[in-house]
């Protein structure tokens, strides 16, 4: 079994990133993301990449009206850190960072 097959079954919204979820759940007005918030009973779940120290990790997260909740967090193999190594913060998954998370389901 993957290490994130007990989730397998959530609906991962696999194009947000931390930005999109903040947007869509907590943040109210011009956004971008008119008519696709309003729920308070909604929820996603999405990944995101925490570079603020060393290792970097990766977070599946889940987003509702009252703020993220980590789900699983697991250690970003370093073959994959090239990917947002110019900045320190909490970063969107690129697509081949996707694709290996996809492959531990």
């Amino acid at each position: 079994m993957g290490a994130l097959a007990k989730f397998k079954e959530l609906a991962i919204n696999w194009d947000m990133g931390p930005a999109d979820a903040v947007a869509v759940h907590l943040e109210w007005g011009n956004t971008g993301y008119s008519g696709h918030y309003g729920n308070p009973e909604s929820e996603s779940f999405y990944f995101s990449i925490d570079t603020w120290q060393e290792p970097y990790l990766v977070r599946l997260q889940k987003m509702t009206k009252d703020g993220p909740e980590t789900l699983q967090e697991l250690e970003l193999p370093r073959e994959y850190w090239s990917c947002c190594d110019y900045t320190k913060g909490v970063h969107p998954l690129p697509l081949e960072v996707q694709e290996w998370l996809k492959t531990l389901f």
